[in-house]
């Protein structure tokens, strides 16, 4: 321990994780007092998971038309698929506390205080509105990152439709993708869902895997029956159910951004988020090249058994610098036609050991990647607010 305490800072953050470590393995909770408090959000998340409220929100789901979407609030399975029977699920996707103090020190230094962010900064920025996430898994798993910081203003634990109309809600169901290598064959449909807060706020998540689907059906939906949906503010990504080189790709781009084009005086603010990186062990860290020349889905490759960071060679590749390849291909077909971009990938690069277990080198515990990406999306709101204030007169 006197080892580990000497590389520390001297510093509140440092004296914080000393006593997490002591309390978890030599006195059972004793400091938990001392040093700081209160304890920052962020780790407190990984702390103190908040058990009753998953237990909770689970409690009506089998009579739930939101399926296995229902359940539950603040539950951050390892794998979705764990919520097909309802239940007791281990916390299996908590971040360590070590770690999150970390990563929170190494954000510090680079500008980013993760650990003084507060729920209220977040919400203040959509305050009054809808933030719709639309995206693959990737991006489910960032929705119950931020339902759960945002938990001190629910207002229902209950996660409900998006649009009261029984069409629109059906047009909004995810349906099986046909592609067996990645698993989808197991997959259910995934409905759409919101969790309430406080002065008619509203988190949101659709599930789409390719890129024109977030233009239709999904924002021509909401266009139609969602009241007020140009005061709402949309974050969509779609890439990591492409291969590397997929031709398909820009072409979705393209067709999307010329919906956004075509219909912006009926859209809602619309942010694209980068395709975060992934760490597997091949080039680039990438999983599936759409050819299958390289990575898992290459006849007789084995899948490794840990993530990896960057080499400094790849670091210092164009492609990398540039954002890896579906960012390279995105911001351009974005930036031609005025959509924002919300880029948090050079930011999320070095979280390469903040990835689920289960050589799972895409999706990331929590707290860690999810709750950065958070923080960059209160920055990036703050600075549009006078353009969203302009929406409200």
């Amino acid at each position: 321990m006197k080892g580990t305490m000497s590389m520390l800072p001297a510093s509140t953050s440092g004296a914080l994780l000393i006593c997490v470590t002591l309390a978890m393995t030599l006195i059972g909770g004793m400091c938990e007092e001392h040093f700081l408090s209160p304890m920052p959000h962020i780790l407190s998340m990984s702390v103190n998971p908040d058990t009753e409220l998953r237990d909770r929100s689970c409690a009506p789901c089998n009579s739930s038309a939101l399926g296995i979407s229902c359940c539950g609030l603040c539950a951050f399975w390892e794998n979705p698929r764990s919520q097909h029977e309802l239940g007791d699920h281990p916390f299996e996707g908590q971040c360590s506390a070590h770690k999150v103090e970390r990563l929170l020190r190494d954000l510090q230094s680079q500008g980013i205080d993760l650990e003084a962010f507060e729920p209220e900064q977040l919400f203040e920025t959509i305050k009054g509105r809808t933030l719709w996430l639309i995206g693959d898994s990737q991006l489910s798993y960032w929705f119950l990152a931020v339902e759960c910081f945002l938990k001190k203003f629910l207002v229902s634990e209950f996660r409900q439709h998006p649009a009261e109309a029984l069409e629109a809600n059906l047009w909004l169901i995810k349906y099986v993708e046909e592609l067996p290598h990645r698993g989808s064959k197991r997959a259910e449909p995934r409905p759409a869902m919101c969790t309430l807060y406080q002065d008619n706020t509203r988190v949101c998540y659709v599930r789409i895997h390719r890129i024109e689907e977030a233009a239709h059906p999904v924002l021509r939906v909401l266009k139609r029956a969602v009241p007020n949906f140009k005061r709402d503010v949309v974050v969509v990504n779609a890439g990591l159910h492409y291969g590397v080189g997929e031709p398909a790709y820009r072409e979705g781009l393209e067709w999307f951004a010329r919906f956004v084009r075509e219909h912006r005086s009926e859209l809602a603010t619309i942010l694209w988020k980068d395709t975060s990186p992934q760490h597997f062990d091949f080039r680039n860290g990438y999983y599936w090249w759409f050819d299958d020349s390289e990575g898992g889905t290459k006849p007789g490759v084995i899948k490794p058994e840990k993530c990896r960071a960057y080499t400094e060679e790849e670091l210092a590749s164009q492609e990398i610098q540039e954002g890896g390849w579906f960012n390279q291909v995105a911001f351009g077909v974005m930036r031609a036609s005025a959509i924002n971009i919300l880029d948090t990938y050079h930011e999320t690069v070095p979280l390469w050991d903040f990835h689920l277990k289960d050589k799972d080198c895409t999706h990331f515990c929590n707290p860690s990647g999810y709750e950065l990406w958070t923080y960059m999306l209160k920055e990036k709101l703050f600075h549009l607010q006078p353009w969203l204030k302009t929406l409200d007169a």
